[in-house]
């Protein structure tokens, strides 16, 4: 009976040790990017704070990384790609790094509201369902054959513009079959469907639709060419959650009006005027990414409105270090700089939005918003001079904290 005893004592002995290895490889995994970027002409460190070793050396990048030293890193003035293996504790492999020397990036800090409209490709479709005929019965035209995130192009060949047209299409069908060029997850296919009559006498394929989204945001830098880059995260269709294909999109002025303060549990929010009107457009959005929208802006309307922003330089993840920082928002119509906290690094956070863990400490912040609140996604983030990332989401049962993306993702966009 005592070996029994002993020998389920070693196993969970045994266990315990390779759960805590386990543990212990992915906190040395977490804790190396899986990229790092550099400038050219440029001698750093960076430390991964694990006992990891790794080398490269090239004609654009020395690198070196010995067990609990820091790296040191030295750059040529060539822009280049190269991978680096990492072992910990110089023998188990644990990471391959990809090291992309680029030349130097400074941009302009904003932190200004911006106006979004965005114009789905054709129209999507966030919901299938059913509805009853004009016999009571219940029917389904749709089902198996058109599924949410779906992006309908064409109807009979010809192309979809929007949700209206789309409609008057439909209104004008007697019954007779449909065919649909859709596109589902990057692949084009075609559906046939044969709408019915619902009890009101219309032709129905029993689908919702959208065609586009609509909101306020912040711009988070604009270089000298106008190249922009805002919200530190993509537009996502508010039924189905998926990141929305662009048709087209713009930027607009805007004003905020009012502030809903946040609360534990509840989101506060800017509220911003926008007039939809060509003469308040400001630039052109031509990517919706999982880390913004960016697109081109009109400088010279920037300079009109009395707008004018500094240059900055960049800072990357490996210049981030926790402690004071800054955030750049406009509340009360007023853009100016907030003290913030930088709480946490997450260096192997790589092409994610929440590789920064942030806390707002300024007074007057905390007393107008609560902390962040929806609309200031995309605010910039600044350290030691440097424009080093953008705020992306809050904690809603703590709206003093949240998250924020390393500019650098958003740079390579």
């Amino acid at each position: 009976m005592g070996k029994v005893i002993r020998n389920f004592y070693k196993g969970i002995f045994a266990a315990a040790c390779v759960g805590a290895l386990a543990v212990g490889w992915y906190f040395c995994y977490d804790s190396v990017p899986s990229q790092v970027r550099l400038t050219t002409e440029k001698e750093q460190q960076m430390n991964f704070k694990v006992p990891a070793s790794a080398s490269i050396d090239t004609g654009s990048v020395r690198m070196e990384a010995g067990l609990f030293r820091p790296v040191t890193m030295v750059t040529g003035a060539s822009e280049a790609t190269y991978q680096m293996d990492v072992k910990l504790l110089g023998v188990i492999p644990l990471k391959s790094v990809e090291i992309q020397v680029m030349g130097e990036r400074n941009v302009s800090a904003a932190g200004f509201p911006i106006g979004i409209f965005l114009k789905t490709k054709g129209v999507m479709v966030v919901g299938v369902g059913s509805f009853n005929d004009s016999d009571g019965a219940l029917r389904e035209p749709s089902k198996g054959l058109l599924a949410e995130g779906d992006y309908i192009l064409s109807y009979n060949g010809e192309e979809v513009t929007g949700k209206k047209q789309f409609m008057n299409l439909l209104s004008e069908n007697r019954g007779t079959e449909v065919l649909l060029g859709i596109e589902r997850d990057g692949v084009y296919l075609e559906e046939r469907v044969v709408p019915a009559k619902n009890q009101n006498g219309e032709y129905k394929m029993g689908i919702w639709i959208r065609d586009n989204a609509q909101g306020v945001g912040t711009l988070t830098f604009v270089d000298a060419e106008g190249n922009f880059g805002a919200l530190g995260h993509g537009i996502t269709d508010s039924d189905t959650g998926e990141l929305m294909e662009l048709g087209r999109g713009s930027l607009y002025g805007t004003k905020i009006v009012a502030v809903r303060k946040g609360t534990d549990g509840v989101p506060g929010e800017l509220t911003g005027m926008i007039e939809y009107d060509d003469a308040n457009v400001i630039g052109e959005i031509t990517r919706n990414t999982p880390y913004g929208i960016f697109g081109r802006l009109d400088l010279e309307k920037l300079r009109e409105q009395g707008i004018v922003l500094d240059t900055q330089e960049i800072g990357f993840k490996q210049d981030i270090h926790p402690g004071p920082a800054t955030m750049i928002s406009t509340i009360n119509d007023e853009m100016k700089e907030y003290d913030i906290e930088i709480t946490a690094i997450h260096m192997g956070n790589d092409g994610g939005n929440k590789g920064l863990e942030l806390l707002v400490t300024d007074e007057e912040l905390l007393n107008l918003t609560g902390g962040i609140v929806q609309g200031m996604s995309g605010s910039p983030i600044l350290q030691d001079g440097r424009v080093v990332g953008a705020v992306t989401h809050v904690l809603v049962n703590a709206p003093e904290k949240g998250y924020g993306i390393f500019i650098e993702e958003m740079l390579v966009e």
